[in-house]
């Protein structure tokens, strides 16, 4: 049995038991290829049978293997499908002086698809079209999460002992998105099933994989690759340069609608093969649909085989493929894969289990029976609740066992039965959700800004009073609260700063008008919307900034000059002068002081305040000087 993948496996004997990461006991060496080997391995913790792959100890120390296990890990974890073997953990551990890298992975209870392949009887034409959609359901999978698998083979495909198909080994598979990773010495030991592109390293995608699905199912049509050579390089070639025979010549089995998938999947030009894997799907279902009695009509094609395709095709390879435990087992399971695994029939009591089939449409529901020689008859169809259209809803039996070729009764779901949408308009979120759920409906929720009440339901999509299937998706429109912006402070703040600190808060700077202040001039000092309100994004604040002040500067000289000179000179800068109370206001008394003192800087229009004294010349009452005045150029006793 092949558990892990690794490719060209050979099975051996029990290896001592070794415990990896304290959880996981390896029990049985199962197979060794060129990097890789896998063990049946016991999980300590969860009690449960698993594979583990891990790096052969002499390649521990190679960077680019170690780099294809943890892609490999990255690869697998991120997908989750039974088609796709899974990836539980990873870890390393020490060994032989090397951290050896390993993989945990599902236990697959089968064997790979090349070992089946050969060991065994030919496939009918309906098996292998029914494992090769096991494989494109797979890569549809991985493809819808970026994942190009890039080794799709029979090696790398296994098949549990119930005929399950298990997609493995995503070692050198990558995202379709990363260009950065080389593809060339990925390849080589698999050119057998390389496309066009990836022979000539150029870049891949998804159609890559569908041209080595499109070599896989001409193998299993006719026991060969559609290209063989003495070297890869010489099958490189070929897969570059020449066409493929139509399977229809090893295989008189096949038909031209055959003929017309496997051509068209091995087309050279990425353009003219199938886009995608439903796309491929879709034509191989509907072949396996039609056949409800084998259709093998053919067209008479006078080309034969040359006498070495006609001695490989006729040629039975045989390989040892072998059940855990003695040599006896190895037979057993190469005689159970052939007849249990592709319909050939079982040495049994010719009864067989009747299979759940719930849940699967009707053509998945037909191929689940005739896997296991039942036949399926649709005994009505009608509205099922839980089940999409075209799905099976019931089934009689639901177990036990029956007599191969007994019929197996199925209901076939029209749909889930149709239900009134409540009106839920104008009611809360909350409440409006839970009524629909409640009728078995789907909710979905957009939000719209509105002036009604936050929560409240404005839309529905289906409307009130439809009548549309249960689990139906309905739609609701919930008004929300426009976003509010917050009004920042601008007093003090320039007109420059003012204008960014707005911006900042999604506002915008409005009218500006010029207010006396004794703030500092062109600063704002008031703002017509407080600071701190809430306020629509995008809405105008305007401003009043304080006005430029023109100033003067009061005289030096004007201590010791009359007040009429110094009321003068005051007036010319536009200011105007007062004398203190109590001093002289004649218009020649002496300007002693002033306030703001002479030489400061005032505005203009300010009023200065003056102190005056009476002039030390004062003549008497009779017109003469005093007596202890001396008039200039007369002196005292001067005849």
């Amino acid at each position: 049995m092949n558990f892990g993948g690794p490719d060209d496996l050979a099975f051996s004997h029990p290896a001592p038991v070794v415990v990896l990461g304290d959880r996981y006991e390896l029990r049985l060496l199962l197979g060794s290829g060129g990097m890789a080997e896998v063990h049946l391995a016991h999980d300590l913790r969860l009690d449960r049978g698993v594979a583990v792959k891990t790096l052969r100890t002499d390649l521990a120390h190679d960077p680019a293997l170690q780099e294809r296990f943890r892609r490999e890990a990255q690869s697998t974890a991120s997908l989750n499908h039974p088609a796709i073997a899974a990836v539980y953990d990873t870890g390393e551990h020490f060994s032989y002086g090397a951290q050896l890298p390993y993989l945990v992975m599902e236990y697959v209870d089968g064997t790979t698809l090349r070992d089946a392949l050969y060991s065994g009887p030919p496939l009918t034409v309906e098996r292998a079209l029914e494992v090769t959609a096991g494989v494109l359901e797979a890569l549809t999978h991985s493809h819808q999460h970026g994942i190009v698998h890039r080794d799709i083979k029979p090696a790398n495909v296994m098949v549990t002992w119930s005929g399950q198909v298990k997609v493995m080994d995503f070692g050198i598979a990558r995202d379709a998105r990363d260009v950065g990773m080389t593809q060339t010495s990925m390849v080589i030991g698999t050119a057998q099933y390389l496309s066009p592109e990836q022979a000539m390293g150029h870049a891949t995608d998804a159609r890559s994989d569908l041209y080595s699905v499109g070599c896989l199912l001409y193998e299993l049509l006719t026991l060969r690759p559609p290209f063989t050579g003495d070297s890869p390089m010489a099958v490189m070639y070929q897969h570059v340069q020449e066409e493929p025979r139509p399977p229809s010549l090893y295989n008189p089995e096949v038909g031209p609608r055959i003929d017309a998938i496997v051509l068209r999947a091995l087309a050279k030009d990425p353009a003219y093969r199938y886009q995608s894997t439903q796309e491929m799907l879709v034509d191989v279902e509907a072949y396996l649909g039609a056949q409800t009695v084998p259709d093998r009509e053919f067209d008479g094609v006078d080309e034969e085989p040359d006498g070495d395709d006609a001695a490989e095709t006729g040629r039975r390879r045989g390989s040892s493929a072998a059940l855990i435990g003695t040599g006896v087992a190895v037979v057993v399971a190469a005689l159970v894969l052939g007849w249990f695994m592709f319909g050939r029939g079982t040495a049994d009591d010719g009864k067989t289990d009747v299979p759940d089939l719930v849940g699967q449409t009707l053509e998945e529901a037909r191929r689940t029976a005739d896997n296991v020689d039942l036949t399926l008859t649709v005994t009505k169809k009608e509205p099922c609740a839980d089940q999409p259209k075209g799905h099976i809803c019931t089934q009689t039996p639901l177990d036990g066992r029956l007599d191969k070729g007994e019929a197996v009764s199925v209901t076939v779901s029209t749909g889930a039965p149709k239900v009134e949408v409540p009106d839920v308009t104008d009611k809360d979120e909350d409440d409006a959700s839970r009524i629909l759920e409640d009728k078995g409906f789907k909710v979905k929720v957009r939000h719209k800004v509105s002036t009604e009440d936050a929560g409240t339901v404005l839309e529905q999509d289906p409307s009130g009073g439809e009548s549309v299937e249960k689990g139906t998706e309905i739609t609701l429109t919930v008004a929300k609260e426009a976003e509010k912006a917050t009004v920042p402070d601008l007093t003090g703040s320039t007109l420059s700063e003012a204008r960014k600190l707005l911006a900042q808060h999604d506002l915008e700077l409005g009218d500006t008008t010029e207010v006396e202040s004794s703030a500092e001039a062109g600063t704002v000092v008031e703002q017509s919307i407080t600071a701190g309100d809430e306020v629509e994004p995008g809405s105008s604040v305007d401003v009043q900034i304080a006005k430029s002040v023109q100033t003067v500067q009061i005289p030096t000289d004007i201590i010791g000059k009359t007040l009429a000179e110094v009321q003068n000179e005051l007036s010319d800068l536009g200011l105007q002068a007062t004398v203190a109370y109590g001093y002289s206001q004649a218009s020649d008394a002496v300007v002693t002081s002033s306030t703001p003192a002479a030489g400061s800087e005032v505005e203009v229009g300010s009023t200065v305040v003056v102190v005056t004294e009476e002039p030390q010349d004062t003549p008497s009452d009779d017109g003469t000087p005093d007596d202890d005045t001396t008039t200039p150029g007369v002196t005292n006793g001067g005849q």
